[in-house]
């Protein structure tokens, strides 16, 4: 089971700390030890993660790195946050253990893995990768960067992340900070005069990034993003939400993928989880709904709905 863990959670209590792994989407306990070692193992990781240890009254987030053998290097996530029983601690697994290298191993069905590969050879558009938190949108988004980068090397791809999740080679990572001076708008602005072929922004979360991601996949990039939406229909819908137009929405979207993470049997037990994705390419139905003003939402479902490769999940 450890071999599968995501997380590592140190959750302080009344009566001491708890010990727990996040293992296919569900926290395990492995052990708990009393508050004295809780909270002596958590100074210790804030200084590996090179945390100012004296404030125990903010978040703080670090990295802790192990050199390997080869010149590799293990980078963990810290996550410190402020309980009303103690400091309460998260390490994030590197993903790299982990995550699917191929755009084949994401257990996704062949029409999906062709959908993808299609983007990646496309000439401009805006791929949207949507879904709940912890649905596996990054991983869908980091095995399509490191397959770009392979694959076409001559080719320059940027990404802008909050936070960058795992290093990948052939590609331009720069993190954004939001409460600091580079946040996504600026960012964005600044990379459209960098030259950029491919570019991933992390998330989408209000019309001023919208507005500039969309501007970009008009203007012949090809652009990645998450959104948290629950269907392909709801994407759409906040794109308008956003004001975004109608006319810039049936130009510039190549196509949203829409997915979750669920819990596979073997043998009777849990093992594991994979992903139910349903996926919608733009197309001549789409864009008849979305350029019409009477009654877009139902138009517009039943063209995604009648589009190949989605189904309900």
């Amino acid at each position: 089971m450890t071999s599968r863990a995501s997380d590592f959670h140190i959750e302080p209590t009344p009566n001491g700390y708890q010990l727990r792994l996040r293992v296919d989407g569900m926290l395990f306990t492995l052990d708990s030890v009393n508050v004295e070692l809780g909270e002596a193992m958590v100074n210790c990781m804030m200084v590996m993660g090179k945390l100012v240890t004296y404030r125990k009254d903010i978040p703080q987030e670090g990295r802790i790195t192990f050199n390997l053998e080869a010149s590799r290097k293990l980078e963990l996530r810290l996550a410190v946050m402020p309980t009303v029983h103690g400091l309460r601690a998260v390490v994030r697994m590197p993903a790299d253990l982990y995550q699917p290298q191929q755009i084949s191993e994401l257990m996704l069905p062949p029409s999906a893995v062709d959908f993808l590969e299609g983007f990646a050879h496309a000439d401009n558009g805006l791929l949207a990768v949507t879904g709940p938190a912890g649905s596996g949108k990054t991983t869908v988004i980091y095995t399509l960067l490191e397959h770009m980068a392979r694959t076409q090397p001559g080719v320059s791809i940027v990404t802008l992340e909050d936070p960058i999740e795992r290093t990948l080679k052939g590609v331009t990572q720069i993190e954004i900070k939001p409460n600091g001076e580079l946040d996504y708008h600026k960012a964005l602005r600044s990379m459209m005069r960098q030259d950029p072929q491919v570019l991933f922004v992390g998330e989408i979360r209000d019309a001023e990034t919208a507005s500039i991601t969309i501007q970009a996949a008009l203007t012949g990039h090809r652009l990645l993003c998450t959104m948290h939406a629950g269907t392909p229909l709801a994407a759409f819908t906040r794109l308008l939400e956003m004001k975004i137009h109608r006319y810039q929405i049936t130009s510039s979207v190549y196509g949203l993928l829409n997915q979750r993470l669920v819990r596979r049997t073997m043998n009777g037990k849990y093992s594991g989880r994979m992903p139910v994705a349903q996926f919608v390419r733009m197309n001549d139905a789409i864009k008849q709904a979305l350029a019409d003003d009477v009654s877009t939402t139902t138009k517009l479902e039943g063209a995604i709905q009648n589009s190949p490769g989605f189904f309900s999940l």
